[in-house]
C-alpha cells in the first residue's frame, strides 16, 4: 500500500478546512488596511524616494587613505622581492655546488675526453712533449 493511499483511506474523502465563502475576493484590501491600523504600514508619511546627503571626504583625509594604500603595497612589493631573491640565490647556491662537484669528478673528465674523443697517446703527449 502505497503513501497516497493510506492518506486517502484515513482522510474518508471528506475536508477538515474550509474558508469562508469571498475570503481572498478582498483579502488584500483588509490586509493593507489592518497593517496601517497596526502602524506596519504608514500610507504617504514618507516620500516615494529618500534621498541621502552626501558628505565629501577632507583632502587631508583623502591623502591620508591614499598614503597608506601605497604603505601596503610598498610593503608587499618589498616582501615579494626578497623571497624571490631568496629562491634565486637558494638555486643559484645548488647549481654551483652541483657544477663544482661535476667539474672535478672523475665523470667529467671521461665527458670532456669522449667529447674532445682523445685517446691515451694524445694524452701522453701532452703530458711529455708539451712541457
Amino acid at each position: 500500500m502505497n503513501e497516497e493511499e493510506l492518506i486517502r483511506k484515513h482522510d474518508s474523502g471528506r475536508r477538515p478546512f474550509k474558508t469562508p465563502d469571498g475570503y481572498f475576493d478582498n483579502f488584500t484590501s483588509q490586509l493593507m488596511e489592518r497593517m496601517e491600523r497596526e502602524g506596519l504600514l504608514k500610507k504617504e508619511e514618507q516620500p516615494a524616494e529618500v534621498k541621502a546627503k552626501v558628505v565629501a571626504m577632507s583632502p587631508v583625509r583623502r591623502a591620508l587613505r591614499y598614503a597608506a594604500a601605497a604603505v601596503v603595497v610598498g610593503i608587499c612589493v618589498a616582501t615579494g622581492t626578497y623571497f624571490i631573491q631568496q629562491q634565486d640565490g637558494a638555486e643559484e647556491q645548488a647549481l654551483t655546488a652541483d657544477a663544482s662537484d661535476f667539474l672535478y669528478s672523475d665523470e667529467a673528465l671521461d665527458y670532456e675526453l669522449d667529447y674532445e674523443m682523445v685517446n691515451n697517446q694524445q694524452i701522453a703527449y701532452y703530458l711529455t712533449e708539451a712541457y
